[in-house]
């Protein structure tokens, strides 16, 4: 349950980067790298030694950096990648609700 809070807050980076126009391809980069941060970090103890190894929003920021130094994207290009942001984080946001609440009821 503790992850959940810091992987919406580490989707901002996420969310940066749709506003300043980054690929798709390269958003759902970042987003896996956020999934994997999730999956893996939210187990106990091992997942607190991957967190600080991994350093999802390092390595988003580090591929946010070099598509940004790439060149220009167009205007409907960063409309769709807004959008697709933004269904993504929708997702993200109700799988872990869904994940932190079925563990309340396990519990």
């Amino acid at each position: 349950m503790g992850d959940a809070p810091t992987t919406v807050l580490s989707a901002y980076v996420v969310a940066e980067a749709a506003a300043l126009g980054v690929p798709r391809a390269t958003l759902a980069r970042m987003v896996a790298v956020l999934v994997v941060d999730a999956v893996v970090g939210s187990v106990p103890l091992a997942g607190d030694a991957f967190d600080a190894v991994w350093k999802a929003n390092d390595r988003n920021v580090r591929l946010l950096e070099r598509r940004a130094r790439a060149g220009d994207v167009d205007a409907d290009a960063i409309r769709a990648d807004r959008r697709f942001v933004l269904g993504v984080a929708v997702v993200l946001v109700a799988g872990l609700l869904a994940v932190a609440a079925a563990a309340t009821l396990a519990a």
